[in-house]
């Protein structure tokens, strides 16, 4: 009897090695054809996918790895690799976007997925197709299948039943990611024209526009200009303008952003007591000039934060030598500095000069929205040319804005956020805050900035901090890793760190950011409008190497910029 078993058993595990060796190395298109193959497999396709999923899956796409374990990713009944949705738009480097339950819409380039949540079909590039897999939704997750993709933006897929990994591989890494024209309004992107009125708060709708352009469409919100300008850390009044740091600072510190109903703008005063509806935890600034980079992050994440010299900031109506009212085009070549903050939400690479009132090299021009209400240019936007002398300096984008219940506690020292810099001349330094738990919890995220491209990061926690000697004591790094832009991040941790209430621990970042001799971002009383910084409500700490550490607050006059994310421990924990 054992015997027969086992001779079955044997049986069974050649037929699946057999079936998973063949649909992971045939082209899907070839098993698609193959109708009795098809058949064939789908018996078997059920216990196939619970053993694959019973270990871990590895799925290297290009440079980049995802794992079940960590990323969620698992194999579906019919075989199919299945990706969450928030993990496709970084990992295939396209646009991702649901639009009302209805359809999730991926771009890469010219080609465009529709995958309908509601019906078995799909659409690649306007012709309807029936889908093999569906879009999949567990425990308030939405999962896209990976054939789809790899079949429109030409990826080579394979699957490896005995290392259990997917490779998939692209056909053509130069292929362009964007299209040579893409327009919000057009997209359902947009939220609808402000009007600033006769206040110098361009920057914060500037700001508030980008972020809500950011949740959309699968989120629509209309955030107050007024709490921003009026409720951050900042001795500013509205009419003093501001800028992209202040609102950096606002929204990072869980200051906001607020609902513009319950504090509406233009009355002079704001609402107290308000709570941020959600967790802007990423917000990367963009090389000046990258025009490339400006607009995958308009495609991929949001409309970009920037600004330009507007020579009738005054008036608001535009009329100037450098204004086209017929076109609503603009361009400045001088060398007067940006005075007025927009947002670009899209652009035409093939927009023609001669609509300028200015002799420039070539076509091409950003489409932004402007806070001069409806009555400017076509409704609010206007193009400015790529060879307008501010457009695309200074960028702003928010990358990853969290419902607010997304951490239970912040802990944050910088109020006023990144106003300046601290190193010893060298690209490496490290930094730490301590604090002091304020209840049994546990250590989830940390969020620091990084001042410059291509910055390095090793994070450490010191569970018991005694005193400066116990920064020098510290064990390996619980996170490493790498960022493209400059910005703030937030690095939520593998394995969360568990404290008692009272207990008094600290976070350590070592960073290295090339070029810099001072990668370290600090806060501290620069002029008149940051003189409200507090010195005595942390305790920051700053080393070149990691051994001899020195007080920030004491020696240098300056909080580091260091926030901790934590969540109360549940009573089974």
């Amino acid at each position: 009897m054992k015997k027969n078993v086992l001779i079955y058993t044997s049986l069974i595990l050649l037929i699946i090695g057999f079936i998973v060796t063949y649909h992971a190395i045939v082209p899907k298109e070839h098993i698609r054809k193959n109708k009795k193959a098809q058949v064939y497999t789908s018996e078997w396709n059920g216990a196939i996918s619970s053993v694959i999923n019973q270990a871990t899956i590895v799925a290297n796409i290009d440079s980049k790895q995802l794992k079940s374990t960590t990323n969620g990713i698992f194999m579906s009944d019919t075989l199919t690799l299945m990706i969450p949705i928030r993990k496709i738009r970084d990992t295939f480097d396209c646009s991702v976007r649901e639009y009302d339950d209805d359809f999730i819409l991926i771009e890469k380039g010219s080609n465009k997925i529709k995958l309908y949540t509601q019906a078995r079909k799909c659409e690649i590039n306007g012709e309807i197709r029936e889908a093999i897999t569906n879009v999949e939704e567990l425990n308030g997750t939405t999962y896209v299948p990976v054939d789809v993709i790899c079949q429109t933006f030409g990826y080579q897929y394979n699957f490896d039943m005995k290392l259990n990994q997917a490779s998939i591989i692209s056909d053509n890494l130069e292929a362009r990611s964007i299209p040579y024209k893409y327009n919000y309004e057009d997209e359902g992107r947009v939220p609808p024209v402000s009007n600033q009125g006769s206040l110098g708060t361009c920057w914060a709708f500037a700001s508030l526009t980008a972020l809500e352009s950011s949740l959309m469409p699968e989120e629509t919100y209309s955030f107050s200009v007024d709490h921003m300008s009026l409720s951050n850390s900042f001795n500013l009044g509205q009419e003093s303008g501001g800028d992209y740091a202040m609102s950096m600072a606002y929204l990072l510190a869980w200051q906001g952003p607020v609902l513009e109903k319950d504090d509406p703008y233009g009355d002079g005063v704001t609402t107290e007591g308000l709570e941020a509806v959600k967790h802007v935890q990423e917000i990367q600034i963009i090389e000046s000039k990258d025009f490339e980079t400006i607009k995958k992050m308009i495609f991929k994440y949001g409309g970009v934060q920037s600004s330009f010299y507007a020579s009738s900031l005054n008036n608001h109506t535009g009329n100037t030598k450098y204004y086209n009212a017929e076109t609503n085009s603009y361009c400045y070549i001088g060398n007067q500095k940006p005075n007025h903050d927009i947002v670009i939400i899209g652009w035409d690479d093939n927009y023609p000069k001669e609509n300028f009132n200015a002799d420039i090299e070539g076509d091409g021009a950003f489409i932004c929205r402007n806070s001069w209400g409806s009555d400017f240019g076509n409704n609010g936007d206007f193009y400015i040319s790529y060879y307008d002398t501010n457009i695309g300096v200074h960028n702003v984008v928010y990358t990853r804005v969290d419902d607010n219940d997304n951490y239970d506690r912040i802990y944050q020292t910088d109020l006023c956020g990144y106003v300046g810099q601290l190193g010893y001349g060298e690209e490496s330094a490290y930094f730490a805050n301590a604090y002091t738990a304020k209840e049994d919890e546990k250590i989830m995220a940390v969020g620091f900035y990084a001042t410059g491209i291509d910055t390095e990061y090793s994070v450490y926690i010191c569970e018991n901090f005694q005193d400066i000697s116990s920064l020098s004591k510290r064990s390996e790094p619980v996170m490493t890793g790498k960022v493209k832009n400059s910005g703030f991040y937030t690095i939520d941790l593998d394995n969360s760190v568990t404290l008692k209430a009272g207990q008094k621990y600290a976070v350590i970042i070592r960073i290295t950011t090339p070029n810099s001799g001072r990668p370290v971002a600090v806060e501290y009383a620069y002029n008149e409008q940051t003189s409200s910084v507090i010195l005595d409500d942390g305790e920051g700490y700053v080393s070149l190497k990691g051994i001899t550490w020195e007080n920030t607050e004491q020696k240098n006059g300056c909080n580091v910029c260091l926030k901790v994310y934590t969540d109360k421990l549940t009573a089974n924990q």
